[in-house]
């Protein structure tokens, strides 16, 4: 089995928990932390009359989608939302919760939309998933418009002795609530894996910028366990 079918498996399987388990594993935190990062990346679009066109990929249930709803309505700006995931569980669920969206099934790395289709593009805990991220930050690219912004919501470890208790946390507590909640404890041993694999929010910046990004916020969440990347297509 792949890496993409992995990935699309354990999702299909947790997606029935999956809003509650996250609740539980991140005390609460995971719905702060897709605020924040709404807010952040809408500091860096102006007010307008027209829509702005959103995707959110790796948008599992929705909860990013429906985030970014509420903050635009807070900064008197309207949307046209959609989403892609790999997971038909997940978006089975995320139907529900944002009728209002256009969902696809799809991946980062095979994107079915047109070139410079976007004003934001957000992915909130799912680049880590990419099984070919160099072609995926590619494919980003493709489908911002000119001066698009892109949000990448995400966690690493940080070096900082509050990332270090944690990154202790999520190694140790978190796959036990998750194999709780779901029954699945190998999705909630991958999170942990793919986080420790993951690159440094630094490094993965410089990934982005060798692809003709340009880096508008970066910025560690509490307990440093998550972080905000806001970059711009130019």
């Amino acid at each position: 089995m792949g890496g993409r079918n992995l990935v699309k498996e354990l999702f299909d399987s947790i997606a029935e928990r999956y809003d509650l388990t996250n609740r539980l594993i991140s005390l609460g935190l995971d719905k702060l932390w897709r605020r924040k990062a709404c807010e952040e990346v809408l500091k860096f679009i102006e007010v307008q009359e027209r829509p702005l066109k959103i995707l959110d990929v790796a948008c599992g249930t929705g909860d990013m989608i429906l985030c970014m709803r509420r903050s635009l309505e807070k900064r008197n700006l309207s949307g046209e939302f959609y989403g892609l995931d790999c997971s038909e569980e997940m978006l089975r669920i995320a139907r529900r919760k944002v009728p209002f969206a256009k969902l696809s099934v799809g991946t980062a790395e095979e994107m079915p939309y047109p070139d410079e289709g976007f004003d934001v593009v957000s992915i909130a805990f799912g680049i880590r998933n990419f099984s070919d991220r160099e072609r995926a930050i590619k494919e980003l690219h493709r489908v911002l418009k000119p001066g698009g912004k892109l949000l990448i919501l995400e966690f690493s470890k940080s070096p900082s002795l509050l990332g270090k208790m944690a990154w202790l946390y999520t190694r140790t507590v978190v796959p036990i609530i998750g194999k709780l909640t779901t029954g699945n404890g190998k999705a909630y041993e991958h999170l942990v894996s793919s986080i420790d694999a993951f690159p440094s929010p630094e490094e993965l910046r410089g990934e982005f910028e060798k692809r003709g990004f340009r880096v508008k916020s970066l910025r560690w969440l509490f307990p440093r366990i998550a972080f905000i990347l806001v970059l711009e297509r130019p």
